[in-house]
């Protein structure tokens, strides 16, 4: 298992099992019969080994967004060859962002805003008023719903459609509150 490539595999098969979920890769079986299947002295028990090896600091990292160069110094500090310590970082490398974000896409419990559009329309005449004249904007806001862990939920991806009017005094004070906003989160990021 100090071969680059086989070692390489196994990490990507740790990929797409734990992060992508994807089907082909439910045991570790398969990861034998896929990669090791060819070398007798590599055991379903040593595989099962490293790999849980290697998903224990994945995980660790994935969850702390953890930077190259601390990953690089955990790996170093560990009982890998260094080999595989040389793949466990190309594959940091690699897959630091892709991991974060389907982390980020699996934890998110709230909704998220897809798009807004905007028009003005002028109100020209109302219940009580015959000619208005007012300039309204009319806004829309396509919001997702990215709530994934709640499966038995016949809305769970259902995208909602808010539609509201505004008129000058109320747009302005919506954009004051945005702008508020806006200054809170430039503050954090610094």
């Amino acid at each position: 298992m100090d071969q680059p490539k086989y070692f390489s595999s196994l990490l990507g098969f740790l990929l797409k099992r734990e992060y992508e979920k994807d089907e082909d890769c439910k045991s570790l079986e398969t990861l034998k019969e896929m990669v090791f299947s060819e070398q007798d002295d590599v055991t379903l028990e040593l595989i099962e080994f490293t790999y849980n090896k290697c998903f224990e600091i994945i995980q660790k990292a994935s969850y702390s967004d953890m930077q190259i160069s601390t990953f690089e110094n955990i790996v170093k500090e560990s009982d890998f060859t260094t080999v595989q310590q040389e793949c466990l970082n190309k594959f940091w490398k690699v897959n630091k962002k892709k991991i974060h974000e389907i982390i980020y896409k699996t934890t998110r419990f709230n909704n998220s805003l897809q798009k807004i559009s905007w028009r003005i329309d002028v109100k020209t005449k109302s219940k009580e008023i015959n000619e208005i004249n007012e300039p309204v904007s009319i806004v829309e806001l396509k919001l997702k719903n990215t709530n994934t862990n709640n499966n038995n939920n016949n809305n769970s991806n259902k995208n909602d459609l808010i539609r509201f009017e505004m008129d000058k005094n109320q747009l302005e004070e919506t954009l004051q509150q945005i702008n508020s906003i806006q200054k809170h989160l430039q503050s954090k990021s610094l």
